[in-house]
């Protein structure tokens, strides 16, 4: 009896070893959740006041584990704390569609041979980056690399990174496939539902052509960009049940899922009439990307139950999109439970870029800055902190060296894997991280920062020429803004007092506000952020810029 008993105790053992070093050993599930348009910057306050730039609107606040103590994350907080948490994230470009591009390639947005943009910027000519970077359909990316070792791959929310022709104006029944209805029309309206219906499904598989297995809940751009006033409303709670059904569909084996949310990009959710949170928490949850469905949405809490939450937490529910959003991700951590797949699968939690005193579509700490966080059970003691330099390069070379690819057999990307940072290792992977958007480009070390503005052949004899420009709502500038888009332009260059600068230096240590541009008093720092940028410059082939690379 005894030696049968020692029998079946080994064997218990032995199971639950067994069963642990397959769990730690096996390719790590990755769940890539983004927002869009949140910095990690916390809004500052003096005498207990927030402090506000003149015209700036309501600031888009990061997460707890940011140290902003006025929102309610408490999940996300947790997976932060029990994860690691990365103090200075940037991205390379702080508009949405680069920023995407890059995540999901590894390369600098102007790199891209997308066709929209090559049809503004062919080679020899300096290259405008902004919402105009698309994936190619030519060329390897992430989901597509993580297809070739088995990796099932899913997306769900905003895209932004393709088909920019269909996206600059307003579909029609002629366009590829797509259907039009009225900017007015009723989505309860049977046969105005089934066209938005329609459309949802030709983006979903669109999208499904870049390497995606999986694609629903999907939004083509922006609200705006569906056309439609009903619809331009925040809906978590459907993108959210679409990342749960991947989850059901694919947990059998290793997967990928880029998850991005809408919030909190303009209509902003705090925006208030008449005491109603009009286009989030108060909206209606029926009205999706894909028209008006009548359905429940079970995955999380009611709106009101938020609301309610936040306001007994004791909380501003102006930032209640915050928790709605939390909430969101605790659906995903209780669905990876509920499949037994938790340990073994990173979350990322982090933004396309920031808007902090609408540093969106500028070099500024503001626009560049986001938050960061990455979990993972089997991979990432609890509690750890890296402090050193990490742009969303990074992301693509991170997850193909854990999915077991050979990053010397594929494409170059300007990235880093961030593996030994995830053991442990504190060193810097990065001395300095190159920025690009629109007319200007940047260097960023822990400590500095130079930003250069220098526009291309066509632009420069306009101005050399006196050309007034003209701007948003009527407004004239002697020079252009960075971007094509002249509503982000107007306010970025508004508040941010150094935009129209040639050349700029920052002194991060002593000025982390960007506030003092001391490019003119310390000629010897200068010239050696010149020396960085030019490096940085030169990988960009028959691309010239200014004085600094002509080809």
């Amino acid at each position: 009896m005894k030696f049968n008993l020692s029998i079946i105790a080994i064997a218990i053992l032995s199971f639950y070893v067994t069963n642990s070093f397959a769990q730690t050993s096996k390719r790590p599930n990755i769940i890539f959740i983004m927002t869009d348009d949140q910095s990690a910057i916390v809004p500052k306050k003096e005498d207990g006041k927030k402090v506000h730039l003149e015209g700036e609107t309501v600031q888009s606040h990061p997460f707890g584990f940011n140290g902003d103590s006025e929102v309610h994350t408490p999940i996300i907080d947790a997976l932060a704390n029990q994860g690691m948490i990365f103090n200075n994230a940037f991205v390379s470009s702080s508009v949405c569609s680069p920023s995407r591009y890059t995540m999901l390639t590894g390369r600098y947005a102007s790199r891209s041979e997308g066709p929209s943009f090559m049809k503004l910027h062919p080679y020899g000519k300096t290259t405008r980056v902004e919402n105009n970077t698309e994936l190619e359909m030519n060329r390897e990316n992430l989901p597509r690399l993580l297809q070739k070792v088995g990796y099932k791959t899913g997306f769900v929310g905003k895209s932004h990174i393709i088909d920019h022709d269909l996206l600059n104006q307003k579909w029609d029944s002629d366009r590829e496939g797509l259907l039009s209805y009225e900017q007015d029309a009723d989505p309860k309206d049977p046969e105005i539902n089934a066209a938005m219906k329609h459309n949802h499904n030709f983006w979903a598989g669109q999208i499904k052509k870049y390497g995606f297995d999986y694609a629903n809940g999907v939004y083509a751009a922006n609200l705006r960009e569906l056309y439609n006033d009903s619809l331009n409303v925040h809906n978590i709670e459907w993108k959210n049940k679409a990342a749960l059904e991947f989850i059901d569909n694919f947990s059998d084996e290793p997967f990928f899922l880029y998850y991005s949310e809408m919030v909190p990009h303009g209509p902003a959710p705090w925006i208030k009439k008449n005491g109603k949170y009009l286009y989030s928490l108060d909206a209606n949850p029926k009205m999706t990307g894909a028209g008006y469905l009548d359905m429940k949405f079970e995955n999380m809490p009611s709106r009101k139950e938020i609301l309610d939450e936040v306001m007994a937490a004791g909380k501003d529910p102006d930032h209640a999109w915050l928790r709605w959003f939390d909430h969101a991700v605790g659906a995903v951590v209780k669905k990876l439970k509920e499949k037994g797949i938790y340990e073994n699968t990173i979350i990322v939690v982090t933004s396309d870029h920031g808007n902090y005193n609408l540093g969106k579509t500028t070099i500024y700490e503001g626009g560049i800055k986001v938050p960061l966080m990455i979990h993972w059970p089997n991979g990432i003691k609890t509690k750890s902190s890296y402090d050193e330099l990490v742009q969303n390069i990074d992301f693509t070379p991170t997850f193909l060296d854990l999915a077991g690819v050979n990053l010397k057999k594929i494409d170059a990307v300007d990235g880093v894997s961030l593996k030994k940072v995830f053991q442990g290792n504190k060193k810097a992977v990065h001395d300095y991280l190159y920025f690009e958007l629109g007319y200007a480009r940047g260097i960023r070390t822990k400590d500095w920062k130079y930003i250069t503005l220098r526009y291309d052949e066509k632009a420069q004899k306009q101005i050399d020429n006196g050309v007034i420009f003209k701007g948003w709502n009527g407004h004239v500038h002697a020079l252009p803004y960075y971007t094509r888009n002249s509503h982000l332009g107007y306010h970025a260059a508004k508040l941010n007092p150094f935009y129209f600068d040639a050349n700029q230096l920052f002194d991060l240590r002593n000025d982390p506000d960007e506030t003092i541009n001391i490019f003119d008093l310390n000629s010897k720092k200068a010239e050696a952020m010149k020396k960085l940028l030019i490096k940085s410059l030169k990988s960009f082939p028959n691309r010239p810029y200014g004085e600094f690379v002509n080809y």
